[in-house]
């Protein structure tokens, strides 16, 4: 069993949305102490000024969550695997990496075509 789970931009979308999918699936991971982690640049990409995001904001707060940074190696990887892929999406790459680095664990994504453009192997959980 995994014992980790990366969000990308559209597992934080349906956050915000209150989406009860994406609810659930949180839920259940939070029940079985799955890490819920999250690239930094997946919540750069989806989050804005002002107040619209109070959902994802008291979401983004919670202390259970483990944020993953961009590093020098880490751009280097992800540069190959655009290269390697013929994709171009940074953040993508960024998410599968970060699943990559965690023993190949699951992503919750909206996208995923890309992401097994960019990796095939990695176990995507569609939302």
């Amino acid at each position: 069993m995994n014992r980790a789970l990366v969000l990308d931009a559209g597992a934080l979308i349906g956050v915000d949305r209150r989406s009860t999918q994406v609810q659930e699936l949180l839920r259940r991971a939070r029940s079985r102490e799955v890490s819920i982690v999250i690239p930094t640049v997946v919540v750069a990409q989806v989050v804005r000024g002002g107040g619209r995001q109070a959902n994802l904001r008291r979401f983004l707060a919670d202390s259970y969550l483990s944020f993953v940074g961009l590093d020098y190696p880490t751009a280097l990887e992800i540069g190959a695997l655009l290269g390697d892929s013929g994709t171009a999406d940074v953040i993508d790459a960024c998410v599968a990496v970060c699943a990559r680095r965690l023993n190949h664990c699951p992503v919750i994504t909206s996208d995923p075509e890309d992401l097994g453009k960019l990796d095939p192997t990695l176990p995507l959980i569609a939302i």
